[in-house]
């Protein structure tokens, strides 16, 4: 008897991005950015649920990671109503 080996069921843009909470487009252009981990089989791009959890635990831990520009600062709230940039009176 040969012993079973366990299939990892991959995910599809769609369903990622269900998950995710995010329009598909945006999850496509990460992908595009080498901003999310990604498999690539044939021309169809499929994701482990363990890319997804690793991308979770890693975007969690830093403010603003993927939608702020490198280098830049977030604007607190405060700050954008009083139309200072930079947080300095």
């Amino acid at each position: 008897m040969t012993p079973k080996t366990a299939i990892t069921r991959l995910l599809t843009c769609e369903e990622v991005a269900e998950i995710l909470q995010l329009h598909p487009q945006t999850l496509r252009q990460w992908i595009s950015m080498g901003k999310f981990p990604h498999l690539k089989i044939g021309s169809t791009v499929r994701f482990t649920t363990a890319m997804v959890d690793q991308f979770i635990q890693t975007s969690t831990s830093e403010e603003y990671q993927i939608n702020s520009p490198s280098g830049s600062k977030p604007i607190s709230g405060t700050d954008e109503m009083r139309g200072d940039r930079d947080g300095q009176s």
